[in-house]
């Protein structure tokens, strides 16, 4: 059964009756009402929790502007990350491209063929064929619709793959790269400074935090957030800051911000990484822990997986 429809004071009622704090009804009266109610209150309302034995219960104390400044953050956190992903997805396409093409040409009648790619075996020859029959159907819909695509059929009869990566979703490029032959996916990946198995597990983290920013979704709390668990690989930096383990394996560092930030460090030029760590940390641990009062900041740090010397990762080494 659906819940019924309550209006913006209403639903102020309702966070009274629940112990929270609504010192400035406009303020909330606002919030509630550009932002809105399922976003803000029901997306940031857990750390705040204490007990959700009939219904919620809240920590004593507990404000509508803290949760507004969670809201807030995380936010910020997608607006400082989604810039920094989208040139890490063009990077990752422009390598991709000039591997791929190199060795297999620009007219897609000969580069979107098995033979370009790991079709040994029943189920890679499947998945290969599955690839060049969604993009052969990609090119004829964007030749009506793409000028560089419809360019390059009408004069030419082909499209080049770095045409074609103009229409081709960051998820279908990553698929590209699983069915690429092996050589030309250690070239990838050796790129980064990686193996190919540590270029796919990152690309494939980095793509649904890209996806997340995008379309809004929450980010901050990501590793709660998953149905089913996608660790990126054990790497170097996970040692270098001395995360510590368990018969697991490492605590923190794996399906969380940290572990994007990890990921990200593979791909972004060193002033922008360093001017993206700067950022976070200001966002986190000036403005953040200012506003919150009723709940610490160390709960969100343990959250994001921002408990080591995570921001001395702009300035540690890259190694293979």
């Amino acid at each position: 059964m659906n819940k019924p429809f309550k209006t913006v004071d209403e639903q102020i009622a309702i966070l009274e009756s629940r112990n929270i704090v609504v010192s400035n009804k406009k303020f909330a009266r606002q919030v509630l009402t550009y932002e809105n109610y399922y976003y803000v209150v029901n997306g940031y309302k857990t750390p705040f929790i204490s007990s959700t034995n009939n219904g919620d219960a809240y920590k004593p104390g507990t404000s509508f502007y803290e949760i507004v400044a969670l809201y807030s953050f995380d936010r910020r956190l997608r607006e400082l990350l989604l810039p920094e992903l989208l040139r890490i997805e063009h990077c990752v396409k422009a390598m991709i491209i000039d591997v791929f093409s190199k060795h297999h040409g620009e007219d897609h009648t000969t580069y979107l063929r098995p033979e370009a790619f790991n079709a040994k075996g029943f189920s890679n020859f499947k998945r290969v064929n599955a690839l060049i029959f969604d993009l052969l159907k990609l090119i004829d819909k964007q030749r009506k619709h793409h000028n560089a695509v419809q360019h390059y059929m009408d004069k030419y009869g082909s499209v080049p793959l770095w045409v074609l990566s103009k229409v081709m979703t960051f998820g279908k490029i990553n698929s590209f790269y699983a069915c690429m032959c092996k050589e030309d996916k250690e070239k990838v990946a050796g790129a980064f400074h990686l193996s190919s198995a540590e270029f796919k597990s990152l690309i494939d983290f980095i793509a649904v935090f890209r996806n997340k920013c995008a379309h809004g979704e929450r980010v901050y709390c990501h590793i709660r957030d998953q149905k089913r668990p996608t660790p990126i690989n054990n790497l170097p930096l996970h040692e270098l800051l001395d995360i510590p383990r368990n018969e697991k394996g490492y605590k923190y560092g794996t399906q969380d911000i940290l572990a994007l930030l990890i990921a990200m460090k593979y791909f972004l030029q060193p002033t922008r990484y360093k001017n993206l760590i700067h950022h976070i940390d200001y966002a986190l641990n000036k403005k953040l822990n200012y506003r919150l009062k009723s709940i610490s900041c160390d709960d969100i740090r343990k959250i994001m997986g921002l408990e080591s010397d995570w921001q001395s990762l702009d300035v540690m080494e890259l190694t293979t």
